[in-house]
């Protein structure tokens, strides 16, 4: 067994809480599937060491990395300021 540390945005962390709302529905087809849902699992319940907020310009990359992942009245699915 191993432990791995890596280092990711606050955006993205947002975008995995937002896939998780749907944990219900998801549907492994293969062992493959489980292994990457239990990959973000672990990132979205283990302990945060908080780095500091994203610069601008690597929440903007984040952001539109996601940008067809909009949400029916085409806003983002989060945003960086609370609603």
């Amino acid at each position: 067994m191993k432990s791995v540390t890596i280092t990711i945005g606050d955006y993205d962390l947002k975008v995995i809480d937002k896939i998780f709302e749907n944990e219900s529905k998801f549907a492994p087809e293969d062992p493959r599937d489980e292994l990457m849902i239990e990959l973000i699992r672990q990132i979205k319940n283990n302990p945060k060491v908080d780095l500091g907020e994203d610069d601008t310009e690597a929440f903007k990359k984040a952001e539109s990395r996601f940008s067809s992942c909009w949400g029916e009245d085409g806003k983002p699915l989060v945003s960086r300021t609370p609603v």
